[in-house]
């Protein structure tokens, strides 16, 4: 009789640290995702801010000879960097990016009108900035 009950008193008691192993386990992976998401929501919020700070005003539009080009004024919060420019949702490999006066640049400036020009005709040109907003301009 006493190895009996020697043996269900070992048995509960790995019963119960594998019931415990298995709490832990699952602790553990749910903490981790709720960190993951907490993280993803920051990053959201981050990201919807940066795209709300960002305000761009078209002055002009218009098809050349040799391609199309917008002329643009960020009157947003901070200078702009361009992730991708396409004319009628057409990726441009090559485009420019050029003040009033000629001289080139890699951004936006607040409050600087900047010219886009690309080597591709259309009738919509679309610009999209490095936080993920689409500006799209028409061409004329």
């Amino acid at each position: 009789m006493q190895r009996r009950g020697i043996s269900e008193i070992y048995s509960t008691v790995l019963m119960f640290t594998v019931a415990l192993a298995i709490a832990g386990v699952v602790m553990v992976s749910s903490s981790d995702q709720f960190d993951n998401q907490q993280q993803s929501a920051y990053q959201m919020l981050d990201s919807s801010q940066k795209r709300m700070s960002e305000s761009i005003s078209l002055v002009a539009g218009r098809n050349t000879g040799t391609g199309s080009e917008v002329e643009i004024v960020n009157f947003g919060l901070e200078n702009i960097n361009l992730d991708r420019v396409m004319v009628d949702a057409v990726l441009q490999q090559s485009y420019a990016m050029t003040f009033i006066n000629g001289t080139q640049t890699k951004f936006l400036p607040v409050n600087e009108p900047v010219i886009i020009s690309t080597g591709t005709s259309g009738s919509r040109m679309q610009i999209v900035t490095t936080h993920g907003s689409v500006f799209e301009f028409p061409l004329e």
